[in-house]
């Protein structure tokens, strides 16, 4: 035999020894990271969107003199 088949024989075999969780188990565990990952999307948003706001009123105008949000090309 070959080192791959006996490789994946091994794998095989070590896969029969794991104990995989339930249905219920898995569709609830799937659920919760659904759920926090949708919780972290929005808080991110929600940071992103506030230090574009801050940084567009606040910090632009003072060191670019009023130049934020004019974006019209010069010809």
């Amino acid at each position: 035999m070959s080192k791959f088949w006996i490789f994946l024989s091994s794998v095989w075999q070590e896969a029969k020894k794991v104990s995989w969780p339930s249905r219920k188990n898995l569709f609830k565990s799937t659920g919760i990271v659904l759920i926090i990952i949708a919780f972290v999307a929005v808080y991110l948003f929600a940071i992103d969107f506030g230090l574009l706001n801050a940084f567009t009123k606040l910090v632009y105008p003072i060191f670019l003199g009023g130049l934020a949000g004019t974006s019209t090309p010069s010809q």
